[in-house]
């Protein structure tokens, strides 16, 4: 991650502001707002340790322990090796888990309780690829090894995904809906 991208996901994440104006206005929103919010000081936090994580070296120690900070503060958790686009929005932060093995799109809206991962530990390449403008529902779960969900696809709440899910489609498994017996 560089610099520049680190800027556009905070503006896009942290921010309210919709022009890029200069760093220092910026930083000032995001630090404000980031103060305010749990959701936005975690979007914040994650996204500088990410930075520093790309940079190597003794800064790639230090950022991995930030996210293990962040990871029992929030009880969130996301790898650093997890390449997320701007816009990443969390409803709310328990129980979510990203791999770094994942690639997710631009404004992504992912919800409480979902894990993206793998399914196989040890293999040489792992292909779990999420696109642009996917909205993942509650307590999901998307698992596989070689996974591809298409831009503007919508992953319902309490699904298992672990085949490709199409562009511009509505993923739900079907629930069995248990009967009530009446007592006498």
């Amino acid at each position: 991650m560089t610099l520049d991208q680190l800027f556009e996901c905070w503006r896009r994440e942290v921010s309210n502001k919709k022009n890029p104006g200069s760093r220092i206005s910026l930083i000032s929103n995001v630090l404000k707002r980031a103060r305010k919010d749990n959701k936005l000081r975690y979007l914040f936090n994650f996204r500088l340790a990410q930075y520093l994580y790309g940079k190597g070296g003794v800064w790639r120690r230090h950022a991995r322990g930030m996210q293990q900070r962040l990871n029992r503060r929030y009880a969130i958790d996301i790898d650093l090796n997890a390449v997320i686009g701007p816009g990443f929005r969390i409803a709310h932060l328990p129980g979510v888990v990203i791999s770094g093995h994942a690639r997710i799109g631009r404004n992504c809206f992912i919800r409480q309780n979902t894990t993206i991962g793998i399914k196989t530990l040890g293999l040489e390449h792992y292909e779990l690829s999420i696109g642009d403008n996917v909205s993942i529902g509650a307590n999901s779960c998307i698992v596989a090894d070689r996974l591809t969900i298409g831009d503007n696809a919508t992953i319902g709440a309490m699904s298992l995904v672990n085949k490709c899910v199409p562009a511009n489609c509505v993923f739900y498994n079907k629930r069995v809906v248990s009967q009530q017996f009446s007592q006498n």
